[in-house]
């Protein structure tokens, strides 16, 4: 008995034994793991003290902004907003409600200053407030004193103010704009200037780092980095019919607008013109007018006050694959003709409807941007040769260039309901989704169409349709079936009837413009 207990004894104080050192080897491991992870810590320290001896980056982006960063301006802007009748106007909103004005002298009575701006009886003075921005700019002529912008920057602007990275301020002598690409240049004078080399924008490639510079905020000289993320970015209806943009996550602003990105050798590669973000600050996708585009609008606006651009004469778009395989193309590349005005270089040199126009003077065109932005990169008057498909086969067209008119499309306005038209079936365009009926003159009159205008009026377009999907509205006019015409419902059923694959309709607006679109006939 004793001996058992004994025993039993024995094994406890072993437990206890074997406890302890459990504890005790806890804390060793731990201790271990500490100094373990100090010794990582410290030869990482090493490392980095190795590794920075060796770094280029930072010493290039220091050398590169340093070099640019005299160049660089800060543009404010000041425009006199005319006050209507002497009445005080909110800007974006207009003048005073009623039932806020009569808050106001409830609370304040007369001398409220929005209420003492109204002015008494009789014939009201007329007021103004001053409106006031601010943007970035870079000085690319210094003996010149010429500083390239944004057209968005400088605006209307009654008084241009330009702030060099030095702190002297000029004013402008004088700002030419061309608002079909957003830039300006401005012109001071002034002595000791810095400019900055407009680089070769086509070099810069997808990945190159770049820096941005500007005055985001009001910040002056503030300098982001990042990369080229993409290049030739298009499609910004809010912006200037002319893009080509670089696209960049280097951190641009409000207020980074006109300011340069540069590259690795300190070249202005683009002129930093707008962000793409839901909420209006930096999300890493920022776009650059190319220094290239730049260069000759600059140069035209020096020269001539003004951008004088080659003019075709043609409505262009887009083709979907379907439509170009519906014309017997392997690929949706360049752009289809629409429209050839009357007397335009494009109806003298012989272009037809449904014309693909693939080439300009041998360069291959991917779009109708690349087209276009080529086209205007040619004075009037210059003759180029368009590389055409028609009916499979490639033509090659001389075409002397017109003048480009300029002329901004109007809105289009709204269909009028005074009586509703009463559509007529054409089995195959409602299964698409479309009602129409033959445009009649009182329709054309109550639509804004000219009188020349004939076709078949788009009625009612069924949401979600796949004539919807191609952006048809009711009020748009069907003129053609491909190449054939087509002015009644008659003309239409029996074109369609024709037709094989698919639809290719020639949709107009009131406006002039024209469009094709492909519809497929459900299965």
């Amino acid at each position: 008995m004793m001996t058992l207990q004994k025993n039993r004894m024995l094994a406890m104080v072993g437990v206890v034994l074997l406890a302890a050192g459990g504890l005790l080897a806890e804390g060793t491991a731990k201790k271990t793991d500490v100094a373990s992870e100090k010794a990582r810590v410290e030869r990482l320290r090493d490392q980095l003290a190795t590794m920075s001896q060796n770094d280029q980056l930072s010493p290039l982006f220091n050398t590169v902004a340093r070099a640019v960063k005299p160049s660089v301006v800060v543009i404010r802007v000041t425009k006199k907003i005319k006050v209507n009748g002497g009445t005080f106007m909110f800007p974006g909103f207009g003048e005073l409600p009623p039932d806020v004005e009569e808050e106001l002298r409830r609370r304040f009575g007369e001398n409220h200053p929005f209420l003492r701006r109204r002015g008494g009886g009789g014939a009201q003075k007329e007021r103004f407030f001053r409106q006031h921005g601010q943007g970035s700019g870079v000085i690319v002529d210094a003996e010149n004193g010429y500083v390239l912008t944004n057209d968005h920057v400088v605006g209307e602007a009654d008084d241009v103010k330009v702030i060099l990275a030095d702190e002297r301020e000029f004013d402008a002598e004088w700002v030419r704009r061309d608002k079909r690409t957003d830039l300006a240049v401005v012109k001071i004078k002034a002595d000791n200037l810095i400019a900055s080399p407009l680089g070769d924008s086509d070099k810069a490639k997808v990945g190159h780092w770049v820096l941005a510079i500007g005055a985001p905020f009001g910040l002056a000289q503030t300098v982001t980095s990042g990369i080229v993320s993409a290049k030739g970015r298009t499609n910004f209806q809010e912006r200037s019919a002319y893009q080509n943009f670089i696209q960049t996550d280097a951190a641009i602003n409000r207020g980074n607008s006109g300011g340069p990105l540069v590259n690795m050798q300190g070249e202005v590669i683009g002129i930093n013109t707008m962000i793409v973000s839901p909420s209006g600050a930096h999300d890493g996708v920022g776009f650059a007018i190319p220094s290239n585009m730049a260069r000759d609008i600059m140069k035209q606006l020096i020269d001539n006050g003004t951008v004088r651009r080659g003019y075709l004469g043609v409505g262009i778009q887009d083709m979907s694959q379907d439509y170009a395989q519906s014309l017997g193309l392997s690929n949706p590349q360049g752009g289809l003709v629409t429209e050839v005005q009357p007397d335009s270089a494009a109806a003298k040199a012989g272009l037809e409807l449904e014309d693909v126009i693939t080439a300009v003077n041998g360069k291959k065109l991917k779009n109708v941007n690349e087209l276009r932005n080529t086209i205007a990169s040619f004075p009037p008057g210059e003759t180029v040769t368009l590389t055409v498909i028609r009916d499979g086969k490639e033509l090659s067209l001389p075409v002397t260039l017109g003048k480009n008119p300029g002329d901004d499309a109007e809105a289009a306005p709204p269909v009028k309901s005074k009586e509703e038209p009463q559509p007529q079936p054409i089995e195959a365009l409602e299964k698409l989704g479309l009602s129409v009926q033959t445009l009649d003159a009182e329709s054309a009159e109550q639509l804004g169409y000219a009188k020349d205008v004939k076709g078949v009026l788009i009625t009612a377009v069924e949401d979600g349709s796949a004539a919807w999907d191609l952006q048809l509205r009711r009020g748009m006019v069907i003129t053609n079936v491909g190449k054939q015409a087509v002015t009644n419902m008659d003309e239409l059923a029996e074109a369609l009837k024709n037709a094989r694959g698919g639809y290719r309709l020639r949709i107009t607006t009131p406006q002039g413009g024209a469009q094709f679109v492909f519809l497929k006939p459900e299965e």
